[in-house]
């Protein structure tokens, strides 16, 4: 368990600088919600004054005008790319820079399997994915308990941090794969946000113009969406556990590849 304990002392203060990020994020928002809930019909009327294709684009309806709603909105948006960015940059902390610095070799030629060596990497990366996930689903509950005074689902809240959990497996464990392949921070970072990029633009684009709706399938965001989840009123669980499982097939190859690929000179 020294690796593990070694990755979370190395990699505690980036996480407390994006957690604590992310909380301000939420706190800029939720003393206002009873502000906009009282002029909710003058925010009906806007959405009806938008262009259609810029309602698609944000997925927006009458049912969006809701303090959990008017939150996905605002935030999710914003939380989501954060969350991303997050994900990958520790990622790659932990598995890229090591090939890059040549420090992985040192730990190599410790009395330490390859696959130890790699598990407890992926163990420190996972416990730092779910406080991430715990602290901003309790912070946003508390903050709505403070400051909002009308009815609203704490559980479509729940739903927006399971999301951000999804998005933090999915594209982490696809950073750790791309890490052990190339080896190289910059690549496995420009990778792995490409990706995040490309499949949000689609899922915007397919949103937007039924001609690409087709597109949508190939984003992770199809399946997470915020305004699907705001104007149905349902989180999407399978959703989610279905893309955290194929998150950890990813990191399975890793695996595989880790402990047979030689580190490049």
């Amino acid at each position: 368990m020294l690796i593990l304990k070694k990755e979370l002392r190395s990699n505690i203060k980036l996480f407390i600088i994006w957690a604590f990020v992310l909380f301000l994020f939420s706190y800029m928002i939720a003393p206002f919600i009873d502000t906009v809930m009282k002029d909710s019909e003058e925010m009906i009327n806007f959405i009806k004054s938008l262009p259609k294709f810029m309602v698609k684009i944000f997925n927006i309806s009458e049912n969006s005008i809701t303090p959990e709603g008017f939150f996905g909105m605002k935030i999710m948006m914003m939380a989501q790319i954060f969350a991303g960015v997050f994900s990958i940059i520790l990622a790659s902390n932990l598995f890229a820079n090591e090939f890059e610095n040549k420090t992985i070799e040192y730990l190599l030629v410790k009395p330490i399997s390859r696959k130890k060596i790699y598990l407890e990497k992926l163990i420190a990366i996972l416990i730092f994915y779910t406080l991430f996930f715990l602290i901003f689903c309790a912070s946003v509950l508390v903050l709505f308990k403070v400051y909002v005074s009308y009815e609203y689902s704490p559980y479509i809240l729940f739903g927006y941090s399971l999301y951000l959990y999804v998005i933090e497996i999915f594209f982490g464990c696809l950073t750790i794969f791309l890490s052990v392949i190339f080896q190289k921070t910059m690549l496995s970072i420009s990778l792995s946000l490409s990706t995040f990029i490309l499949m949000y633009i689609i899922d915007i684009l397919g949103s937007a113009n039924e001609k690409f709706s087709f597109l949508r399938y190939l984003s992770i965001f199809k399946y997470i969406s915020i305004g699907d989840t705001i104007n149905n009123s349902v989180v999407y669980i399978n959703n989610s556990i279905i893309l955290i499982l194929i998150g950890f097939v990813i990191s399975f190859f890793g695996l595989k590849i880790f402990t047979r690929k030689d580190v490049n000179i």
